[in-house]
């Protein structure tokens, strides 16, 4: 469960958050919008230990992990699922070592990245990101087209030059 008790968040000057209270537990699902600076990603930021809170407490289970994609897109040439797939860091370290396990013919670290790539739910991992994909619209040729290609780049991000 994420529980927010009694948060203040501030940027700089900018009071983002004040007095926040928030409660989700496993399962339930939750949009958060609002306008540009308004501390979306200061809050995302906050979940993923990235930044600490100013005031209350922000609490997460040890064992979650939490995947994200940058607002800003910077690789326009991955495909784009595998672009989400970058996203669990944790995932794509796991797949690192057990190519490099593999291409040295270590058995013994083979077995303990299979158990962990296992345990990170790796072997779902494709699926459930073109399921996430789905959801957002894209079709099944999108999630092949690089992230920079139209019509995916309006889909999964903005292809302008950086502000």
């Amino acid at each position: 469960m994420i529980r927010i008790q009694n948060l203040t968040l501030q940027r700089g000057p900018k009071r983002l958050l004040e007095g926040a209270d928030l409660t989700l537990h496993a399962g339930q699902k939750a949009g958060l919008i609002g306008a540009n600076g308004a501390g979306k990603s200061s809050l995302f930021a906050l979940l993923r230990g990235e930044l600490h809170p100013d005031a209350g407490e922000c609490d997460l289970p040890a064992d979650w992990r939490i995947a994200h994609m940058r607002q800003e897109v910077d690789d326009l040439e991955r495909v784009a699922v595998e672009y989400v797939l970058d996203g669990d860091l944790h995932l794509r370290q796991v797949q690192r070592e057990l190519a490099a396990a593999e291409q040295a013919q270590d058995g013994t670290a083979q077995a303990r990245l299979h158990a962990q790539l296992d345990s990170a739910n790796g072997y779902t991992a494709n699926a459930r990101a073109r399921k996430l994909l789905a959801g957002l619209g894209f079709s099944n040729e999108q999630m092949e087209r690089r992230v920079g290609d139209s019509p995916a780049a309006g889909v999964c991000g903005s292809t302008s030059p950086r502000r």
